[in-house]
């Protein structure tokens, strides 16, 4: 058959549409599978992106450590001690651990009611003390101003980075607010910059609520002597998170006499090790979709391909007489294999098509707000992922249409004329 020849496609045409509901119901199938292909597929990847974006701007290869209670008892001290991490600490990370690049500790002031006033306005907010390299660890969005510098931790500074939530309660709409002063926890701090965050996710306390001040100002103006309740690292280049969180673990082991063995006696949070949790788990959603979508798609084709057998056996005498009359054995192989794909071609194009179209309605309603769900974007199919279906879809049809093609070719002339 001739790829542009009209005559053989109006025949294609006439066999499908010869038995419409037949071929309606048929194509019910592949249109169906490729559907809930697509809508899977959308889901999917838009679950994926909304999980992602909940880490995006916290550091991949980044650890967090608390201090709490001893689960052993060790050189004299007993089970169930509480301990405190302290800025020598931080001195020994720096000079043992080979594995560490950035380093933060954090230190929470006491929260209290309204314990943030600007003029006759306040608000309840954190309180946090860090160093800059906190704002790499996890970056923010800057809106105005800038974070801390080496200078503010080295001279004491009293300054304060607050987040937008803080902004918006003691500012008016769009007032700049560098340079101005807010009283937080009694004592005054000058303003140098406001931060929004990208994650989602904030380890510490909300950002946008949070008003940060220089670690050694911290110590410093609320009387905490060395305390340092948190520390944050990431590892350097080459080196895996969980060779950072083994390091500091045993440097601080050793520095407060806490049993080697003990697993509870310093907490920590490894982001490196949730991401390939994560990544694992999106290979293993991806797998079931896959699965269930290609099942649902190959159950169409197969259903396909037994109407295409039933057609030929109905056809038995027409496929006898075009032989007696001396088609060739390609010319009726070509013409069951293009029913098939026309009739597969045709469904799983609306299928597709429709299950965009949903997606597209489903975005527009989650970008309007209409639909809320925190931990999923808008569910998208790329491009190059719908041209790998069609080409899937293409190659259905071609194989749905072997088998009842070969079946044809087995009619012998004879026995089909005879046939009534």
């Amino acid at each position: 058959m001739r790829l542009f020849d009209l005559d053989s496609w109006q025949e294609i045409w006439f066999a499908i549409t010869r038995n419409k509901l037949r071929s309606i119901l048929t194509g019910i199938g592949v249109f169906g599978g490729i559907f809930i292909l697509v809508i899977l597929l959308g889901v999917g990847n838009g679950f994926q992106s909304g999980i992602k974006q909940n880490f995006y701007g916290i550091a991949s290869n980044s650890c967090f450590f608390f201090d709490g209670l001893t689960s052993e008892a060790y050189k004299g001290y007993r089970k169930g001690r509480k301990w405190e991490m302290n800025n020598h600490d931080m001195m020994l990370i720096r000079e043992k651990a080979q594995s560490v690049d950035l380093i933060s500790p954090l230190i929470w002031g006491k929260s209290s009611e309204k314990n943030v006033v600007r003029g006759e306005k306040t608000g309840t907010f954190q309180i946090m003390g860090c160093y800059p390299s906190q704002f790499e660890i996890q970056s923010q969005y800057i809106d105005y101003g800038r974070t801390f510098n080496e200078l503010d931790i080295n001279n004491q500074r009293k300054v304060c980075v607050i987040g937008r939530e803080v902004y918006h309660t003691l500012f008016k709409k769009e007032v700049n607010p560098i340079g101005s002063y807010i009283r937080a926890n009694g004592i005054y701090f000058q303003i140098i910059g406001v931060i929004n965050p990208k994650s989602k996710i904030s380890i510490g306390g909300d950002v946008q609520e949070t008003v940060y001040i220089p670690f050694t100002t911290m110590q410093q103006a609320f009387n905490q002597n060395n305390i340092v309740h948190a520390l944050a690292c990431t590892a350097k280049q080459g080196y895996p998170a969980a060779m950072v969180e083994e390091e500091v673990k045993t440097i601080l082991r050793t520095a407060h006499d806490i049993s080697p063995t003990d697993q509870k006696a310093i907490e920590s949070f490894n982001i490196e090790m949730q991401f390939q949790i994560i990544e694992y788990l999106f290979i293993g959603i991806k797998i079931i979709i896959l699965f269930v979508g290609l099942g649902s798609l190959m159950s169409g084709v197969i259903g396909i391909s037994n109407i295409m057998l039933i057609t030929v056996r109905e056809r038995t005498r027409e496929i006898g007489v075009r032989r007696a009359i001396g088609a060739k054995p390609i010319t009726i192989l070509s013409q069951i294999i293009s029913e098939s794909f026309v009739l597969t071609a045709i469904s799983g194009f609306l299928g597709l098509l429709l299950g965009i179209i949903l997606l597209q309605i489903i975005d527009r309603l989650m970008v309007g707000d209409v639909i809320k769900i925190k931990i999923m974007l808008p569910p998208f199919v790329p491009f190059n992922t719908a041209i790998k279906a069609l080409v899937v879809l293409m190659i259905s049809g071609i194989l749905a249409g072997i088998m009842p093609a070969l079946r044809a070719l087995k009619i012998k002339p004879i026995d089909a004329i005879r046939e009534e």
